[in-house]
């Protein structure tokens, strides 16, 4: 992968369930010899929301009970406390270098802030309500990754689940997106499969420029045209088994990423 990933950055919010995410990004940090870093965000729309007059909580098991700033705060403070905890577990279980701070933002739609060098990993879960629900989330609305490279988990990658990499062209973005999914399929010990257009697939030399940038991972690579609309994509990911998304972040693949907010697939998003 073209660049050194100098810290694994995981998101932690109030909303999201983020088990799988500490343990996605502990396992990278471990295998890229890198730091790992806890990222908690006070959701300060909900801070807002508890400032006003007729703002209300609903807890399961009680009835609905005002909702103050000084309440929200305190119930922020208390779940970032719980995640620094966990962080060090999972942390200390692999004897790794961490570090923990919390930051103010939107924890629904934006990105964490980042640096260069920094590989973030997210949560596209939201916590159960009780044992009833879960809310919908709003991760698949994320965009350009501040650092460039935005993993979004939703459950832990079965071993030997498809990684599958949706390629336009042979642009270094590409290239960056190709080798970072070769990686991670490598370490998964998962096959890696290429969906690309006909006419890309067919220009000249593509597949050694495909084989250079997979040439560092023992990875067993296929090549796949696209199928039909994003629907259909969609179906055939399932077909596949596909454990993880690769995708460029761009606009064209927004309705891709509504369509797979129902799958339990995780999602690569780069730039």
């Amino acid at each position: 992968m073209s660049g050194r990933i100098e810290r694994i950055v995981v998101s932690l919010d109030a909303v999201s369930e983020t088990g799988a995410a500490i343990d996605t990004a502990v396992q990278l940090a471990a295998r890229w010899k890198a730091r790992l870093h806890g990222m908690f965000i006070e959701d300060q729309d909900l801070l807002r929301l508890a400032s006003l007059p007729f703002a209300r909580q609903v807890s399961v098991g009680s009835g609905p009970e005002p909702l103050t700033s000084g309440t929200a705060a305190q119930q922020l403070r208390a779940l970032a406390e719980a995640a620094r905890r966990d962080l060090a577990a999972a942390a200390g279980r692999h004897d790794l270098r961490w570090s923990f701070e919390i930051v103010q933002g939107t924890s629904s739609t934006d990105a964490p802030p980042a640096a260069a060098g920094d590989f973030v990993v997210a949560s596209a879960v939201s916590r159960p309500v009780g044992a009833h629900f879960r809310i919908a989330t709003r991760r698949y609305h994320v965009g350009e990754p501040a650092s460039g490279s935005l993993l979004l988990t939703r459950a832990t990658a079965a071993a030997g689940a498809a990684v599958v990499v949706v390629l336009r062209d042979r642009e270094p973005a590409s290239a960056r997106l190709l080798e970072t999914a070769a990686q991670l399929a490598e370490f998964a010990g998962a096959r890696l499969t290429v969906i690309c257009p006909p006419d890309l697939a067919l220009t000249s030399g593509f597949e050694a420029w495909l084989n250079d940038h997979a040439a560092a991972h023992p990875v067993q690579l296929r090549i796949e045209p696209p199928v039909g609309d994003p629907a259909a994509l969609h179906q055939h990911l399932v077909d596949l088994g596909c454990g993880l998304l690769a995708l460029a972040a761009d606009s064209a693949e927004a309705q891709l990423l509504e369509l797979m907010a129902g799958a339990a697939c995780n999602l690569l998003v780069m730039r």
